[in-house]
Formats: C-alpha cells, structure tokens, sequence
C-alpha cells in the first residue's frame, strides 16, 4: 500500500520549515536509509555497489548483465567522445548516438506498462511502502530551511510518489512523464481532492524538458535516469539547476551498479555506477549535499542510491 496522507500529513508553504517527525510516516517501523555522507564527486566506486543474480526478474530494479568493458567508467582526456559520454562502453555509447531509435524503444516499452502500481514498479508493487517510507526519511534529512511550494515529480507515470509522498509534503506538485496514457490515469489514482493539487502534467520526455528558472523547491528524479543518454542527462541537471528556487534541491533516487554500467537494449536503459553518476553530477555543475543507500530491499535487486544535489 502507498503511504497514507494520514500517517504524515500536509506541511503548510510558504516559509515555513520541514519539520523532520513529520516527514516520517509513523506506519514505517524497520524502514531506514543508511547513514549519510559528505561526498566530493571525486570518491572512487563503494565496493558495496554490487549487482546481484538477474535471473529473478526482468524488471528495472533487477540487475542486467554487464555490457561495460571498461570498469573504471573513468573518462579519458584525449577521448574525443569524453565530452558527451561518461559511460565508456562503445556498444552503449553506439546506442545512445542513436538518439531517435533510442528514446523511442522506451517510450514503446513504457506505453505497454499497464497504468498500476505493480506497473510502475516493473511487477515489484509489494516493495512501494518500504520505498515510500524510506524516501520520507530521505527528505527528513533535508528538513532544514526547505520550503513546500511547489515540487516537480520526474517519470511520475500514474503518481506513486506524487501521491504516496510528495503530496505529503508539498502544498502543490507537478507531474511529468513520457507516457500520457499513464498520465491519464493519475486522476483516477489520486483522487479528486489530491489532483487538484497537481497544477501541471506534462507529457515529454525529460530529455526534451525545459523548465523555466526559479520554479521548483523541489525536483524528484526516481527510477527514470537509466533512460538518458549520458549527453542529455548532463544537459537535464543543468536546466533543473537553473530551475531550483532558493534552497532547493534535486534529488536522484536510483539503482546503482557497483561498477562500470549495464545495458538493457530492449528498452534503451543504461544502470551506471556510483562513480559515473558522480562525474556526471560534476559536469553539470552540481555538488552531493546528502547521499545514502535504500535499504530493505530484496537482495537480487540492484543497490539504490539517494543523491541531493545543488
């Protein structure tokens, strides 16, 4: 079940404060993030980044097969191709320069993902209450001077987390997904009284995005930067920089390997390392305020990682 709006209850605008107890739903006994940390975007790769067995499932949370030659992911200066790619697989980065075949893979995966939770979490629905209350705790450590204006939830599909989390939080949030039909449905999901609270849907791609500048306390990247090419995922954080409003954050919440990348070219989805995300946080000008790890999850999924960016 998603969190219930009654277990954390609406946090008024303006400028007031987060407070971290109310962040945290009280029906989320034995959900935790590990703890966080200072990092420079120069850390080398945490050898507990670690891929498990894929034979479990064929979701994006479970782990592909590696496509990565090259583990360091370290970016070479005299690579021509270093500016636009962090990743440094040549079938990989053979793919993303195939920039119409490879956003359209995923938009036609995604348009055959049925309109439900279980959908959205790539037939593991049972995890989104431990996912739910874990991002709480997340937030919970932002808490200090973050304002609740107006959120942005990326690769929102049906609403999940705009219901499940960000509304909880935020007095308004904006959806934004590659897929209308699950947008559609996101009224149904939310209920009337929640969807009079979403001002905007928008149907793009992120890669495609632009929002204006000073927009947003808050921008919500989950389960969706696998589907960008190093390129315009770089491009994206940057906009997203620029959209921020004082104080606010971006935050990342995805799977990471524990080094080099893996390819899933059915779909055009790339799970990088935690050292690749780090070089790609640094290219687009961004700086790790927070990080930690989602824990309580089963063990044949990919590790996922919370990053605050600004």
């Amino acid at each position: 079940a998603v969190v219930s709006t009654q277990s954390t209850g609406y946090l008024n605008s303006g400028s007031m404060t987060v407070e971290a107890e109310n962040l945290v739903p009280n029906s989320c006994p034995g959900i935790e993030t590990e703890t966080e940390t200072k990092l420079s975007s120069h850390n080398t790769p945490d050898p507990k980044l670690c891929s498990q067995d894929s034979s479990s499932s064929d979701s994006k949370l479970s782990s592909q097969t590696s496509s990565d030659t090259d583990l360091s992911g370290e970016p070479t200066e005299d690579d021509d191709s270093s500016h636009q790619f962090v990743v440094r697989s040549g079938k990989v980065q053979e793919c993303m320069s195939d920039r119409e075949n490879w956003y359209s893979k995923s938009k036609n995966y995604w348009k055959e993902v049925p309109s439900t939770v279980d959908g959205m979490l790539g037939g593991y629905g049972s995890l989104t209450h431990s996912d739910l209350c874990s991002s709480a705790q997340f937030l919970a450590k932002l808490y200090t001077g973050l304002n609740t204006e107006l959120a942005l939830d990326c690769g929102a599909g049906i609403g999940r987390v705009t219901k499940g989390l960000l509304l909880n939080i935020f007095d308004r949030v904006e959806m934004i997904d590659t897929c209308q039909e699950h947008l559609d449905s996101a009224q149904e999901y939310l209920g009337e009284e929640l969807f009079a609270r979403v001002p905007a849907q928008h149907c793009c791609g992120l890669e495609d995005f632009h929002p204006a500048p000073d927009s947003y306390d808050l921008v919500w990247v989950q389960w969706v930067i696998i589907y960008l090419s190093d390129y315009d995922f770089i491009e994206l954080l940057a906009r997203f920089k620029k959209s921020l409003k004082k104080d606010g954050y971006i935050v990342i919440k995805d799977n990471v390997t524990r080094t080099g990348c893996e390819l899933d070219d059915n779909d055009s989805s790339v799970t990088r390392s935690d050292y690749q995300l780090k070089q790609i946080f640094k290219r687009a000008g961004l700086e790790i305020v927070v990080d930690s790890y989602q824990k309580n999850f089963p063990r044949e999924l990919f590790k996922v990682k919370y990053y605050a960016l600004r």
